[in-house]
């Protein structure tokens, strides 16, 4: 079981970051052609960047905080009426997207890179995978918990009135 949900997760993780890459890339709007043709070279390129074990930790809260953005905001988007109405909300998934990256510790550009570097360093992914398991483990125990607790606080609320 554990196989699989590593397995399912990886798969996840390949998708979402080649996802990650593309919505990091499409919101540095201000970048210069010569930046672009910079990231071009470095996304072709094979070699490796130093990361350390806090930016992975940075990395992986900013993913999984864009992951639910767009989680969020693909079903609004989708609901939308109009062009114009769906523009918007894409604008404003981008902006939320960014400030969730820096409110994350990370700089865009690093985001950027670490989101590259992993579709091709099949060891960095694996780092990245190993620290999106631990958290997304310790969310799910972390919710658990609150619905305990929830369930909890009704029925002495029942039981006290």
């Amino acid at each position: 079981m554990k196989l699989i949900k590593t397995t399912l997760l990886t798969a996840a993780l390949t998708a979402g970051l080649s996802a990650g890459a593309a919505i990091a890339q499409e919101t540095n709007t201000q970048a210069s052609k010569a930046q672009g043709v910079q990231a071009q070279e470095q996304q072709g390129a094979t070699q490796q960047i130093q990361i350390s074990e806090k930016q992975v930790d940075q990395f992986v809260d900013a993913y999984l905080t864009v992951q639910l953005i767009g989680q969020k905001y693909q079903a609004e988007i989708q609901a939308a009426g109009d062009q114009a109405k769906a523009k918007d909300l894409q604008q404003e998934a981008r902006e939320k997207m960014q400030t969730a990256i820096s409110d994350s510790g990370i700089a865009m550009q690093k985001y950027r890179e670490i989101s590259l570097a992993a579709n091709q360093d099949e060891a960095l992914r694996g780092r990245i995978s190993e620290k999106l398991t631990i958290e997304l483990e310790s969310r799910q125990q972390a919710q658990n918990v609150d619905s305990y607790v929830a369930s909890y606080s009704r029925i002495l609320n029942k039981t006290l009135h």
